[in-house]
C-alpha cells in the first residue's frame, strides 16, 4: 500500500468527519431558527464531538430555549449545566442560565433580592436572550419593590420583544405608583396583543381594578365580569367583583360572589371572613 494512497485515504475520512459534522449544524441550526427546539435538540444529541466549542455553544442555546418554555426536563438539565465549569466562550451563556434558575427559584423578597444582586454583576448576555435577561430582571426588581428599576428593565426588554408578561409587569408597577393613566395603557395593550386567556384575564382584572380605585364601580363592575368571563380559575376575581356588587348595593348578588370565590378554593380565607362579617 503506497504513501500516497493512505494519506488520500485518511484525508477523505477527516473530510468525511469534517463535513458530516458541519451538516449536523446546519440541520441544527435550520430547526432552531424554525423555532423546533426538540428537534434541534435531538439532532445536536446525535453529534458524537461533544467537546467540540460549536457544540457546546449550541449545547448551551438550546438547553435554555426549551427551559424558558417551561419544560421542566430542560429546566434540570440547565441547573446541572450551570454548575459544571465553562470555558470562556461559554461564560455569558452560563450567566444567563444562573439568572434563570435563581429567577426560577425566587419565592421570597430575599430570593428575589438575591436575583438581582446576581444579575447586577452580569455582562455582555448574548443577544437572543437578553429580552428574557431585561424581563427576568425588572420582574425580580418589581417583587421587591423597585417599581423605577423595574419599569427600566421591563421597557429595554419590550423594546427587544413583545411579551404579555412585560406589558403586564408593566401595568403592574404603574399601578403601584398610582399612574392609573400609564397602567390602564399596558393592560389594554395586552387585551389587543395575545389571545392568552390567563394573560387577558388579568388584564381586565387590573383594569377593573383601576376603576374601582377612582370610585367607578359601574365600569369596575364591567371589567370584572369581564376578567371572570375570560378566566375563571381564580378565586379573587370572584371576591373582588362581589366588593364592588356590595358598592352598588347588590348585597344578595355580592353573597353568591363570594360563595364562587369558595367555590374555585375552598381555602380562600378572605372570602370566608367577608361571608361570616355580613
Amino acid at each position: 500500500m503506497s504513501f500516497n494512497f493512505v494519506y488520500r485515504f485518511c484525508f477523505l475520512g477527516m473530510f468525511i468527519l469534517i463535513f458530516y459534522g458541519c451538516s449536523s449544524y446546519y440541520k441544527f441550526d435550520e430547526a432552531y431558527d424554525k423555532k423546533d427546539f426538540l428537534k434541534a435538540y435531538n439532532i445536536l444529541e446525535r453529534i458524537k464531538k461533544k467537546e467540540d466549542i460549536h457544540y457546546k455553544i449550541r449545547n448551551y442555546r438550546i438547553i435554555l430555549r426549551l427551559a424558558l418554555e417551561g419544560d421542566e426536563d430542560f429546566i434540570i438539565k440547565l441547573g446541572n449545566l450551570i454548575n459544571q465549569d465553562v470555558e470562556y466562550g461559554l461564560l455569558p451563556y452560563k450567566n444567563f442560565g444562573v439568572s434563570f434558575i435563581s429567577y426560577l427559584n425566587s419565592r421570597s423578597f430575599e430570593d428575589y433580592s438575591n436575583t438581582v444582586a446576581v444579575m447586577r454583576d452580569f455582562k455582555n448576555i448574548p443577544s437572543e436572550f437578553e429580552s428574557y435577561f431585561y424581563k427576568i430582571k425588572g420582574i425580580s426588581e418589581y417583587k421587591i419593590g423597585n417599581y423605577s428599576n423595574a419599569i427600566k428593565d421591563l421597557s429595554t426588554s419590550l423594546k427587544m420583544a413583545i411579551s404579555s408578561d412585560a406589558l403586564y409587569f408593566l401595568g403592574m408597577c404603574y399601578l403601584h405608583q398610582k399612574k392609573f393613566k400609564e397602567a390602564r395603557s399596558y393592560f389594554e395593550r395586552i387585551l389587543t396583543t395575545t389571545l392568552d386567556t390567563f394573560f387577558n384575564g388579568l388584564a381586565y382584572f387590573q383594569l377593573a381594578e383601576i376603576y374601582y380605585e377612582e370610585e367607578d364601580f359601574e365600569n369596575a363592575l364591567k371589567y370584572y365580569m369581564k376578567a371572570i368571563e375570560t378566566y375563571s380559575e381564580i378565586p379573587q376575581f370572584a371576591f373582588k367583583l362581589a366588593k364592588c356588587l356590595n358598592k352598588l348595593n347588590f348585597k344578595f348578588f355580592a353573597e353568591k360572589f363570594l360563595k364562587i370565590a369558595m367555590r374555585i378554593d375552598k381555602n380562600y380565607a378572605t372570602a370566608w371572613f367577608y361571608l361570616n362579617i355580613n
